[in-house]
């Protein structure tokens, strides 16, 4: 066996109680890459019921995804693929989980032709880490419509909850290094923010509201929201507080565009 690969099949266990801080609690027992990802999917399957499973290294930089572990079938363990196929490439594309109700209609699916998970639902989860997806989880339903949105809600939990055992396991794995990784010593190029956004991030970051950002700026609060809606979108984060961390994490807060003072309401 892959020292990548799987491990026990999970589908057997899906009738156990599943617990959320049991199961973080063994996925950060034993921070070697491989393992992290076997107990991952092994605790997908717990949650799921899913009858297989993959998790993929997303390589942003390189357009490509690599599988990294896997149980229930054989998804081509170790092999890369461009970042639009399959499931993988389809969560990474939306940059949220997906549930795919078909898997055998999916293009470019990676599934045997005539393993049974090709004729149920699929769900891919991206994990995400510095403002940025650095895997993808992959898991097989059974049956038409054993994979719930409830399921799938606590499927995203369970997953994002190890990107940080992902990311520390990963520090000098050749497989994670050969994925690209987070890892992009000092700034990633220059801020992506327009001066005004830049001014608006610098506020954010010393936790001002958006009514005294506004009153600060001689702009309205409703303007303030939308570029504070542009800083989250540009550094792929959900809300302020990530958006200043992955800003920081980037080197971005001290390679800011020029903020000289303009017309107020600009």
């Amino acid at each position: 066996m892959s020292p990548h690969a799987g491990g026990r099949a999970a589908a057997g266990s899906a009738g156990d109680a599943f617990r959320l801080d049991e199961a973080v609690a063994d996925v950060y027992g034993d921070l070697r890459l491989a393992r992290v990802l076997r107990r991952l999917l092994h605790h997908t399957g717990r949650l799921t019921g899913s009858v297989a499973g993959s998790v993929s290294l997303i390589d942003a930089d390189r357009g490509r995804y690599v599988k990294a572990a896997e149980y229930g079938a054989s998804c081509q363990l170790g092999r890369s693929f461009p970042l639009d196929e399959g499931a993988t490439g389809r969560a990474f594309g939306r940059r949220c989980p997906v549930v795919i109700p078909d898997y055998g209609l999916l293009r470019a699916g990676h599934l045997a032709v005539a393993h049974p998970a090709r004729r149920g639902p699929a769900a891919a989860v991206p994990i995400w880490w510095r403002g940025e997806v650095i895997a993808v989880s992959v898991a097989f339903g059974p049956t038409a419509g054993t994979l719930s949105t409830r399921g799938v809600d606590q499927l995203e939990a369970l997953t994002q909850t190890a990107a940080a055992a992902i990311v520390e396991s990963g520090r000098g794995d050749p497989l994670f290094g050969g994925a690209g990784g987070p890892y992009r010593p000092g700034p990633s190029g220059p801020a992506p923010f327009t001066p005004r956004e830049a001014e608006v991030l610098g506020l954010l970051r010393r936790g001002l509201t958006y009514r005294e950002m506004a009153s600060g700026l001689g702009l309205s609060a409703k303007t303030v929201e939308k570029h504070v809606a542009a800083i989250m979108r540009k550094t792929g984060t959900s809300n302020r507080t990530a958006a200043v961390v992955t800003a920081l994490d980037h080197g971005w807060m001290g390679n800011l565009p020029h903020t000289a003072t303009r017309p107020r309401g600009s």
